[in-house]
């Protein structure tokens, strides 16, 4: 069946003639009309259910709102807005049912003090409603909630930003609840003295406030590590977390401002580098990550480094009661570490399993999702960076290889688990590397910039050719049916020939 890409990418198109390649037949690609270029620090884009998407754009103070029109593949609407103040930053951009809400911070200096506003944007023409004051706190906020005892998560999944935003939004389910979360910077830097005040403000599918708080935490910050966060559609914040001393998960619900913390009994020895947490389709709460045997050093040029050794997936379900229903781990089996490898990696493999010690290095979970069946998606990407040589020089070389995606069922069972072999390099930290995850009805689609030596490569066991980061590249896709996770790929393009043009500042996430 022929597919149409339209939300999938947005292009800036330049004047190109190069060589032809043989592409993808299920896929149709099609210029549209050009319009004037926006180049801003914040680039986000969101697709409205009748075949139309909205772009927003900040910079400098000034956000530039455009509507695109996939029927027509051309901009058919857009509005510049200079009236925020000063210092805002953009923190998301949300869709709830058919309304957008375009969510920012600005930092008074006079009273030291940071203000969340929302404004909500006309689909219709691509225009701005007045700003609301969603919530103030004369606290200082710290960049992105601490998640994880050795996680560098951020908002765009890349482990290697420094820093993230300050206040992070999360939805429940049915998408009828809002909250938006945030960490006071610690008054006392005594971990052993400092207890956690965190920020949590819970909106209805209007973004009218239903409650707010900044609540402290149960236990000092030695005493307990944050793991993940989200909210129910009842309007209770959730957090999971690990009491260190006792070495087990806890629940942390918060409910108009008012604290309570349930013992899970679920032991939190196993290593986990980032978790994620949400509702489900029954009110109850799921959670999962790649848990790891133990961290191992590794030698570079630039000296020793830890490695995460993922091992298998860790989830585990909590009822409204606050109990665990199920919790089950998902080993990578042997052959299924080896797959996409060479014979010098498939003997190191051999050997490490031999020692108890075979996983699947440097495994980060970039995307945890619940269908509306119940259903759950858990999908990770090898990401890494180390000190080696590059040409002739020795340089920091940051990797996004070989994605993992797994389904499990709403019983929580395992019913498919693939590796998708990929193979990114580049200088610039994430770049146009790692992947973007589009949901379907029947079958998902990872997306990314391949080698064109991959065109033919087997998803079983091609070995894939690296991509150097910013030297064009190929769009391509993995499809993921959902029965039974079997794989497709696909080249769609190429992207230094775009029809008469090629594509600059792409980034696949847009």
């Amino acid at each position: 069946m022929k597919q149409i890409l339209t939300a999938a990418v947005m292009l800036v198109l330049v004047p190109f003639l190069g060589l032809s390649q043989e592409l993808s037949k299920d896929f149709t690609v099609t210029v549209g009309t050009p319009y004037e270029v926006i180049d801003a620090g914040s680039k986000e884009y969101i697709a409205l259910d009748d075949n139309f998407a909205i772009m927003a754009k900040m910079g400098n103070g000034i956000v530039n709102l455009q509507k695109y029109d996939f029927n027509r593949m051309k901009e058919v609407s857009r509005n510049t807005y200079q009236d925020l103040p000063k210092k805002a930053v953009f923190q998301d951009i949300i869709k709830i049912k058919d309304q957008v809400f375009y969510i920012y911070e600005a930092y008074d200096k006079k009273a030291k003090s940071f203000t969340v506003y929302s404004r909500q944007i006309n689909t219709e023409d691509a225009s701005f409603q007045k700003p609301v004051e969603l919530f103030k706190t004369s606290r200082k906020v710290a960049n992105s909630p601490s998640t994880g005892e050795l996680s560098r998560v951020s908002p765009t999944n890349n482990p290697f930003k420094v820093g993230g935003n300050k206040f992070l939004v999360y939805q429940s389910f049915d998408k009828s609840k809002t909250m938006i979360s945030y960490r006071c910077t610690p008054v006392n830097k005594d971990a052993n003295v400092n207890h956690d005040i965190i920020g949590f403000y819970v909106f209805d599918e209007d973004m009218n406030k239903i409650w707010g708080d900044e609540v402290e935490m149960p236990y000092t910050e030695k005493q307990m590590n944050n793991i993940a966060y989200t909210v129910g559609s009842n309007g209770d914040a959730k957090m999971l977390i690990t009491n260190r001393e006792t070495s087990k998960y806890e629940l942390v619900t918060v409910s108009g401002g008012k604290l309570s913390t349930t013992d899970l009994n679920l032991s939190a020895e196993q290593l986990v580098r980032n978790m994620k947490f949400a509702e489900d389709d029954k009110g109850n709460f799921v959670c999962g990550g790649f848990y790891a045997n133990g961290y191992e050093f590794k030698m570079t040029f630039g000296g020793a480094a830890m490695t995460f050794n993922a091992n298998g997936i860790l989830y585990f379900e909590i009822n409204s009661e606050g109990k665990v229903t199920k919790q089950k781990n998902f080993d990578f089996e042997e052959d299924f570490i080896k797959q996409n490898l060479n014979d010098r990696q498939k003997k190191a493999v051999e050997e490490r399993e031999a020692k108890g010690k075979a996983g699947i290095l440097d495994l980060f979970l970039t995307h945890f999702m619940v269908k509306e069946d119940g259903s759950i998606y858990i999908v990770g990407e090898r990401q890494y960076a180390r000190n080696e040589f590059y040409g002739p020089q020795q340089k920091m070389v940051y990797h996004f290889s070989n994605v993992i995606a797994a389904k499990l069922n709403p019983e929580g069972e395992l019913e498919w688990m693939k590796k998708l072999p990929k193979n990114q390099a580049g200088l610039q930290g994430g770049g146009q590397m790692s992947i973007a995850y589009l949901d379907g009805k029947a079958a998902d689609y990872v997306a990314f910039v391949d080698n064109p030596k991959n065109i033919n490569l087997s998803a079983e066991d091609g070995i894939p050719a690296a991509h150097k980061d910013g030297l064009g590249g190929f769009l391509t896709t993995y499809k993921i049916d959902h029965e039974d996770g079997e794989l497709e790929k696909h080249t769609i393009l190429d992207l230094e020939k775009v029809g008469e043009y090629k594509a600059d500042q792409f980034k696949v996430w847009r």
